[in-house]
């Protein structure tokens, strides 16, 4: 099964053999849907409610086999949909809050359509990562660069639940940071990840010196 969102439609449309035209008016923000025809994605939900669109251009044509299944007030095919195919295709965008029955149409999509199982859980995630670099990091070592930032901070986390000692975390103070951030970042590990093995860099001054009479941000980075 296929879900395409907003470009995803266009693209599916496109390759299928649709036709796609620029829109007489672009829209960009909130707009009713009404459902036009019954649909899998649909199952259970309000026949009418507030979506979030943002495109310039629009299915003005179907592919062979699909059929439209929604519609706004300027949009005659909101969503489309080949479903002896599996194939289904939004002009809105379902993942953001801005539409209110988003949640229950990927739901709808991924245990109504594709059938998925909903047995997975955050706890599942966390132990499978950690088996997973304990496994490919056997007996060896990790070099890691972290910013204090989200990503690096979730990579550290788990590397140092799955390997401990055998992780070695380097945290380089450009001195372009936010006031006292790298203490911060220092102390978070501290608090959050006792005994990593973090080692922090005091660059700033190698920093100042690239960045002297550079005035282009660009440039900069």
């Amino acid at each position: 099964p296929v879900l395409g969102i907003c470009y995803g439609m266009h693209l599916l449309a496109h390759h299928l053999g649709g036709k796609l035209a620029a829109a007489e008016f672009r829209e960009y923000g909130p707009a009713t849907l009404t459902f036009t025809e019954d649909s899998k994605l649909w199952k259970g939900l309000a026949e009418t409610s507030t979506v979030w669109m943002s495109h310039g251009d629009t299915v003005v044509s179907l592919p062979p086999g699909f059929k439209s299944i929604a519609s706004t007030k300027d949009l005659a095919i909101a969503a489309m949909a080949d479903e002896k195919r599996g194939l289904y295709a939004l002009q809105f965008h379902p993942e953001v809050h801005h539409s209110e029955q988003g949640a229950g149409i990927l739901e709808n999509f991924l245990f109504n359509v594709a059938q998925i199982t909903p047995d997975w859980n955050m706890a599942n995630f966390v132990d499978e990562a950690v088996a997973a670099c304990r496994n490919q990091v056997g007996d060896g070592k990790v070099v890691l660069a972290m910013s204090g930032g989200v990503d690096s901070t979730v990579v550290a986390a788990l590397l140092h639940r799955a390997i401990g000692a055998q992780l070695h975390c380097i945290f380089v103070d450009h001195g372009l940071l936010r006031l006292n951030e790298p203490k911060a970042v220092l102390d978070s590990a501290d608090k959050y990840m006792p005994g990593l093995n973090l080692k922090m860099v005091d660059a700033a001054e190698r920093f100042y010196a690239e960045l002297k009479g550079v005035d282009d941000p660009e440039q900069k980075r």
